[in-house]
């Protein structure tokens, strides 16, 4: 899976993450908190080796034992909720989504998602060749994400 984004919607006025598959047309939409946006897209700004955040310090930390954070595994979704494990040293270890995919973006690991759970929730957007509609279509999904909420999608919280 590769990072898309993470945007607000306009209709729950809530972080949803995006991920896309890297040889595919699927897509998962996942409902996040604020701080699990904001740990996110820090991601994707230099980091602050003065005054390192939670993510930052976790990598340091399995650094210093000689780990790393090897990939980050989608499972499964019950009741809207997406559950997650971050792989390091072979061992699973359960995260929320949004905490697994901001460690992954720091440090490169690969982002996996089961194939039966983008077979249940992955929504497909077809991609034209440049010039062909792609980005029409991708606008289209936008819209589509601006006119739901979680709630849509079963009850209780979309993260625990």
């Amino acid at each position: 899976m590769l990072f898309s984004e993470v945007r607000v919607t306009s209709v729950a006025d809530t972080p949803v993450l995006l991920l896309r598959e890297a040889q595919g047309s699927r897509h998962l939409a996942i409902w996040i908190t604020a701080a699990g946006g904001n740990a996110i897209l820090s991601a994707l700004e230099d980091a602050d080796v003065e005054h390192p955040g939670t993510h930052d310090l976790m990598i340091d930390a399995l650094a210093v034992l000689d780990a790393v954070v090897e990939a980050v595994h989608i499972t499964e979704v019950a009741e809207g909720v997406f559950s997650a494990h971050v792989v390091v040293g072979g061992s699973h270890v359960t995260a929320r989504v949004s905490d697994a995919v901001a460690l992954a973006l720091r440090c490169g690991a690969t982002i996996l998602a089961d194939e039966d759970l983008l077979d249940a929730v992955g929504v497909r957007v077809i991609e034209a060749a440049a010039g062909e509609g792609g980005d029409e279509q991708m606008e289209e999904f936008r819209a589509f994400l601006d006119t739901i909420n979680p709630e849509d999608f079963g009850p209780g919280p979309r993260e625990p």
